[in-house]
């Protein structure tokens, strides 16, 4: 292929270092299978920047604000330039939680059963009223989480009544709009879905494994030490199940080139869907990389192949 790719990578979001380590393995991944590309960083510059170096094609690997809620997508909308992921209006609905769930809720895909909680509500109408509403209606442990944003920031584990105003406040500090729902045992599996001249292909699924105390550790999980990845020991028949609920989540919510879908597989088999991201992590403990070593590939070879859909667009 010929022309210059930019990894946009960086930001201003809270998971900028995510991000800068997601281009940074991008940018080595490329450039072994032969690409042209280099790293820009998301700032007032970067439109001058891809335009003054005759960018042919952009390959965002911003988390959270700014890079997976449609804002970087809009910009290279503006100028006309391709880009590797989904367009901004499928970004905006795909990055809100709420919206994103009960779209996938309404195609039949099971979600958590969650309440929604606004900082304003919280403040107005105080913990005391709400909380026990909240935990009758969930159970006594739920899960509290921005209903915008990745890389569990914000995110708590909470055990009764007594913790719950607490990890709200939290929450609170990433985003004014907080979830709190049911907390769901089982094991965290995540399943990387790619466009392809053939259509939607799934990869195959991925357990991950946190250390005890870690599970909602920001650090933690770009951390080697304190997360494993694996393929996960259940029966063919949820794996595939697994692959086709992602591959539908992807369709649901209008996504292009790639995504990946977060699951919690109970032991009894059932599962449900915590959200699907459309630029999954590019760290050397992310899913994808893994994903596409199983599969027998690697990531620069899929990305290299996605950034030539993008430019053949």
């Amino acid at each position: 292929m010929s022309g210059l790719v930019a990894v946009i990578a960086g930001g201003l979001s809270h998971e900028r270092d995510v991000s800068l380590a997601s281009g940074r393995n991008l940018v080595r991944e490329l450039r072994a299978e032969g690409v042209d590309v280099a790293a820009y960083d998301f700032d007032r510059n970067l439109l001058n920047h891809l335009e003054r170096d005759k960018v042919a094609v952009a390959l965002p690997a911003l988390h959270g604000q700014f890079g997976e809620d449609g804002e970087i997508q809009t910009l290279l909308e503006l100028i006309d330039m391709p880009f590797v992921g989904s367009t901004s209006r499928a970004c905006r609905v795909a990055f809100d939680k709420g919206t994103s769930r009960e779209l996938l809720r309404r195609a039949g895909i099971p979600v958590p059963d969650s309440v929604g909680l606004s900082a304003q509500t919280f403040r107005d109408i105080g913990p005391t009223a709400l909380m026990e509403h909240v935990l009758d209606r969930l159970g006594e442990r739920v899960v509290v989480k921005p209903s915008q944003g990745g890389s569990a920031l914000g995110v708590s584990g909470v055990d009764g009544l007594g913790e719950l105003p607490s990890a709200l406040v939290g929450t609170y500090a990433y985003h004014d709009d907080a979830l709190i729902e049911r907390f769901y045992k089982g094991v965290d599996v995540s399943v990387v879905v790619l466009e392809s001249d053939e259509g939607l292909i799934s990869l195959d699924p991925i357990a991950i494994d946190f250390t005890k105390g870690h599970e909602f550790d920001f650090a933690a999980r770009y951390t080697a030490e304190f997360v494993g990845l694996s393929v996960p020991s259940l029966p063919e028949e949820l794996l595939e199940e697994l692959r086709e609920t992602a591959r539908t989540a992807h369709r649901v919510l209008g996504l292009r080139d790639l995504s990946r879908s977060d699951f919690i597989v109970s032991p009894d088999g059932s599962f449900v869907l915590l959200e699907t991201a459309v630029t999954p992590g590019s760290t050397e403990t992310s899913v994808f990389p893994f994903a596409c070593t199983q599969a027998g590939t690697s990531l620069g070879a899929v990305t290299k192949a996605l950034v030539e859909r993008a430019l053949a667009r």
